[in-house]
């Protein structure tokens, strides 16, 4: 049967094809066994997606084990004789399948005239999964990650009122023994400090102060897991400005000498910055979308040594921006590629007014690979969506900064 016979020369063929493909990539160096690896990603496809309707939320983290999600919540009330309108902050723990809540304490409450930014309501869990964090604007709350129990509380300094400076993000240390580090913003390209506190006893071990930049721009700080380093980006520029060649945006600290180890240029305003055990430190840009055409928006992974890059991993069209994270066993890696028209980044370098659509992508790490690509987000909120990820990376919590905005948790193959 002709019909046959040309069906098995064509099998004969692609089993041909397969051995030269198998047979190259032993030739291939390692990027281009990256791309190779691209190509064969899978396309976007139905995930389970759990969705929690929290009035006020403002900001949340999923447990290292994917089965609670934290969350701070920003409310008015009525507090003292005098009436006086106050905003309190709470802290709440959902089982977000069985949309059941957990556990629940009021944190802080202020007057209502107080500032209030986006940093309010940070939350992070360590990697051990024991200890919760929630900052409210002034103070760092030490809670236990299963009664909400105050461990401790820790001032950092930073009064809501007047506000000169503001909380750009926080480090977990791994248990409630390790540092926790804060990136400080002093705004208007006034530069900030990296601060190094022990989440056991609030003291203030050390400080790193940087004279200009934009940290609240896009600057993120990564612990190295055994926490003997500390990666930080600090953006020098707002983003849309052009970046000078001899400007550093990727530094490395020692927190028990001080000493900054590495300073390098990344060649885009880095970001979002994770670090792996093998001593590897990963970027992604903080940079807005028209500047795209002009420049290479890859994820890049480095030596945190000697500064060398060791690959790329590109991710068309949009490129990694505003959010990035590490599962905490190294192998899976989740960044934001939503579409987007327009911003400014003067105001809320989180907030995009021009998005077309939201969308995260993960990859499985060292190749490279691409696990899932996000179909687009619902709702599509008008500010760029946060994400965090388990610590086998099969949970992906998405929210938004942004009050009365559900947190959605995807479940991941």
């Amino acid at each position: 049967m002709p019909g046959t016979a040309s069906v098995g020369v064509r099998a004969m063929e692609f089993r041909l094809l397969l051995v030269i493909l198998a047979a190259a990539t032993v030739l291939l160096p390692e990027p281009a066994l990256l791309l190779l690896s691209q190509l064969e990603a899978p396309p976007a496809k139905a995930v389970r997606v759990d969705a929690l309707e929290l009035i006020g939320q403002w900001g949340a983290d999923i447990s290292p084990d994917g089965r609670t999600v934290a969350v701070a919540l920003l409310h008015k009330g009525i507090w003292g004789d005098y009436r006086r309108e106050d905003l309190f902050v709470e802290a709440e723990l959902w089982d977000f399948r069985a949309k059941r809540r957990l556990a629940h304490r009021t944190v802080s409450h202020r007057p209502n005239i107080a500032v209030t930014t986006a940093e309010w309501g940070q939350v992070r869990y360590t990697t051990d999964g024991r200890v919760l964090l929630i900052y409210d604007g002034e103070l760092l709350n030490v809670l236990n990650a299963e009664t909400l129990k105050e461990i401790t509380r820790i001032d950092l300094g930073l009064p809501a009122m007047p506000r000169e400076a503001e909380v750009v993000d926080l480090a977990a240390p791994h248990d409630a023994h390790g540092q926790l580090a804060v990136l400080v913003s002093r705004g208007a390209g006034r530069g900030g400090a990296v601060r190094l506190y022990s989440l056991e006893t609030g003291v203030l071990r050390r400080t790193w102060e940087f004279e200009h930049g934009y940290p609240e721009s896009g600057g993120h700080l990564a612990w190295r897991p055994d926490g003997k380093r500390l990666a930080v980006t600090l953006p020098p520029v707002l983003p849309g400005q052009r970046l000078p060649k001899d400007e550093k945006t990727l530094e490395v600290l020692d927190p028990d000498s001080g000493k900054i180890l590495l300073r390098l240029n990344t060649g885009y305003l880095a970001g979002p910055v994770a670090y792996t055990a093998d001593g590897k430190v990963l970027t992604s840009t903080a940079e807005m979308p028209w500047t795209l055409p002009s420049g290479t928006h890859a994820i890049k992974v480095w030596d945190a040594t000697t500064g060398r890059l060791l690959r790329e991993i590109q991710s068309p069209p949009t490129g990694v921006r505003g959010s990035m994270e590490l599962s905490a066993d190294g192998r899976r890696l989740i960044g934001y590629i939503g579409m987007e028209n327009s911003a400014n980044p003067t105001q809320d370098p989180e907030t995009i007014f021009g998005i077309r659509e939201q969308r995260f992508r993960l990859w499985e790490l060292p190749a490279g690979r691409t696990v899932v690509t996000s179909r687009p987000i619902e709702p599509n909120v008008a500010k760029r969506a946060q994400l965090r990820l388990s610590a086998r990376g099969n949970f992906v919590l998405v929210f938004w900064k942004y009050g009365d905005k559900p947190v959605l948790v995807y479940q991941v193959p």
